[in-house]
């Protein structure tokens, strides 16, 4: 499907738009198999830019007012301007001398992009074209309707090149059906800004202060509905003053936000008191308000340094709650169980040799957690977009977690026995059982390395803070998740007499030890099989070929000690390791939206698509996921794919859409920083009643998603009601 024209930041729907939108296409099938009358008049074509007129009805009817439009169609990657084009730009003019049986013509405007500035020079516009609604009321009712515009516009890139187009459209008397461009009318109707209430918005205060350069508008913005995504304000009414795009910052819960803008070439004085014309946007709800700012002080910012450290100190307690629940997601099942084992083997044990074994695994967690805050703080200097959960994304980090995988199964076969670098082990003392503590050390670091593949409850609000700001905080919300998840460790460290009401060792362990190696050579096939999907089914097999390769040898290795009947074992080994690699390399490679061609669930996810189905009045359901993402994986298996959720996504009225994350996307990338998430699993559902998208729990329940899907549908079944 084609885009219709400045799609990327559009204005929410209500529920009369949604349903409107609805009824003119479900019309327009039905009129598809009659005679086509002409609803549109001819292009007016330019070297990079075409304008006509087009009209939502076939003829005039009986009324007195009628819908048309001004469509500007743009070379791709050019734009034209707003009314009030910045800095810079010449706005869209229509003169209407010409027309006949025209009483008047009211221009609405869709709500507007911030510009990429040039040379300093902020400019608001449409990029790619856009469709001006206009509100036509006839002199006399029930005849014919000629329409001539003289429209002036300009089509600018590097450079701005202004066009004139002299435009011409009759409609006859008759009824009025709604013609072809009746939904890409009510489109770009839907996409002009509403009041503050129907966006859910509120604007408490607005105070004009002195700045560095001129004045300063600072404005405080309120949400009573969505959380706030990238807000922004387009201030008119400031003569000859520039208003710059503000300075953002909002709080942790997103729900508020401050907004300081700079007036360029005014006094603070000269603002104050005058009435303003505000155009505040916010992803996909917008609203225009009128406000008189009074003078005064600038009203503090969250980032105060007194709020700065309560909000660090509520945001570490919660990276603290989000660790020890880490634990207990899907994305830690794997070495879960080798987390008990390692508990188990210090039953009996005397407290002293516990309580350092404890304190090593605690102390793999936490240096673990502090290499990804270093790896992170690292890329962000470097310019990389970041995120929890990235390396999963590159095939060298899923090679080496399968190679640190295989061995460390390896390891529970006691085929290759791991310790610690020698000046750590020494530091170690006469410590009984100190080899041991190599193993508990790297259970840590591994545990914590799987854990990064998806998020948690807590971990989100957490990670949205950090990443969003400094290394400071980057540091220390790491080291609180890494705190967290070795709590239960460091509790029992605490407490040594906790181990004597944990099972003595015997020989149940060396059999539990054996397939718990067993079920980590499952994890390695898994690792191999999201290689497979990011670099190719050839990479993956030479890899697990090397493995084992690997394998054999340590095998090989372990056997020239060891007994025939041991050497049964390996090979016994090594057959299951095969048997469940292969039909994990065999199957197809490709996205999980791909291999649904045509009829299947989901769609893939764009925001232009996103937007389209909006303006065609779906409730649009959202998963971002990954193919490494366990949490993503135990949302589909237990709600999305099971009734009554998988019911409820293939109803007409829901459109499913998935965000494959498994590879680097920039795009998918800044849409999850939208919702303030770094990480994986996201769901969002949009809708009449939720244009901005209401975002569910990491975990899903069947109660979450039904929830969702209501609340974003709110409005249209109230108005289907009437």
């Amino acid at each position: 499907m084609a885009a219709p024209p400045a799609t990327k930041r559009g204005a929410g729907l209500t529920g009369m738009a949604a349903l409107r939108a609805i009824a003119l296409t479900l019309l327009l099938l039905a009129l598809a198999s009659g005679p086509t009358l002409a609803a549109a008049g001819p292009w007016a074509r330019n070297a990079h830019g075409s304008a006509r007129l087009i009209s939502a009805v076939e003829a005039t009817g009986s009324g007195t007012r009628l819908d048309v439009g001004l469509q500007l169609r743009l070379t791709p990657g050019w734009h034209t301007y707003w009314r009030t084009p910045g800095d810079a730009g010449l706005a869209p003019t229509i003169s209407w001398q010409g027309s006949r049986n025209l009483a008047s013509a009211t221009v609405a405007w869709p709500a507007p992009e911030r510009l990429p500035a040039v040379a300093g020079l902020q400019t608001v516009g449409y990029e790619d074209g856009v469709v001006l609604p206009v509100s036509v009321t006839l002199a006399h009712p029930g005849t014919t309707l000629r329409l001539h515009a003289e429209v002036d516009y300009a089509s600018c890139k590097n450079v701005c090149i202004p066009y004139h187009a002299s435009l011409d459209l009759t409609l006859p008397a008759g009824l009025a059906v709604p013609g072809r461009q009746a939904p890409l009318i009510a489109l770009a109707r839907a996409r002009v800004p509403s009041d503050l209430a129907a966006a859910r918005l509120s604007l408490p205060d607005a105070v004009v202060a002195p700045g560095r350069h001129g004045a300063v508008l600072a404005l405080r913005l309120v949400s009573s509905g969505a959380p706030l995504r990238h807000p922004d304000v387009f201030v008119e009414g400031a003569p000859n003053g520039s208003p710059d795009a503000p300075a953002i910052v909002m709080n942790a819960s997103a729900d508020a936000a401050t907004l300081r803008v700079p007036v360029r070439g005014l006094s603070a004085g000269a603002l104050a008191g005058r009435r303003l014309r505000l155009t505040l946007v916010d992803g996909a709800r917008s609203a225009e308000v009128s406000v008189v700012p009074r003078l005064g002080s600038l009203p503090p910012l969250p980032g105060h340094a007194l709020h700065v450290r309560t909000l660090r100190l509520a945001i570490v307690g919660l990276a603290l709650l989000g660790g020890l629940v880490l634990n207990l997601m899907p994305c830690v099942l794997p070495v879960l169980s080798l987390k008990l084992l390692a508990l188990a083997g210090y039953g009996g044990a005397e407290r002293r040799a516990a309580r350092l074994g404890l304190l090593a695994t605690a102390a793999g967690v936490i240096v673990s957690f502090g290499v990804l805050a270093a790896s992170l703080i690292g890329l962000r200097a470097a310019g990389a977009a970041i995120g929890w959960g990235i390396q999963f994304q590159q095939p060298w980090f899923l090679a080496g977690m399968a190679l640190a995988t295989t061995l460390f199964a390896a390891s529970l076969w006691d085929w290759l026995p791991m310790a610690l670098p020698g000046s750590i082990a020494e530091a170690a003392g006469s410590v009984r059982g100190r080899g041991k503590l190599g193993d508990a050390f790297l259970l840590g670091a591994f545990a914590t390395l799987l854990a990064a593949s998806c998020s948690a409850p807590f971990v989100g609000t957490a990670l949205g803070f950090a990443l969003a700001r400094g290394p400071l905080d980057i540091a220390l919300v790491f080291a609180a998740l890494g705190v967290g998840m070795a709590a239960p460790f460091l509790a029992i460290a605490a407490v040594p007499g906790l181990v004597a009401w944990l099972p003595r060792p015997g020989a149940w362990m060396e059999g539990l030890r054996r397939v718990l190696g067993l079920a980590l050579f499952g994890t390695a096939a898994w690792l191999l099989w999201v290689l497979a999907i990011e670099a190719g089914l050839t990479m993956a097999l030479l890899a697990g070929m090397l493995l084992v390769v690997l394998l054999g040898v340590l095998a090989w290795r372990r056997r020239l000690a060891g007994s025939g009947r041991r050497m049964a074992a390996t090979a016994a080994v090594l057959l299951a390791a095969v048997a469940v690699l292969v039909p994990a390399l065999s199957g197809p490679v490709t996205s999980r939206v791909a291999r649904e061609p045509g009829g299947g669930l989901w769609r893939p996810f764009t925001e232009a698509a996103l937007r389209r189905a909006l303006g065609q009045g779906h409730i649009v359901f959202v998963d971002v996921s990954a193919a490494w993402c366990l949490t993503c994986k135990v949302n589909e298996l237990t709600v999305l794919d099971r009734a009554p959720a998988a019911g409820l996504l293939r109803s007409p009225r829901v459109l499913a859409m998935r965000a494959d994350w498994t590879r680097p996307d920039p795009a998918i990338t800044a849409y999850l920083q939208g919702f303030h998430r770094y990480g994986v699993p996201l769901d969002v559902v949009y809708g009449p009643g939720a244009p901005a998208g209401v975002a569910l729990p990491e975990l899903l329940t069947q109660g979450a998603v039904a929830n969702g899907v209501r609340e974003a549908g709110r409005d249209s079944h109230k108005e289907a009601m009437k």
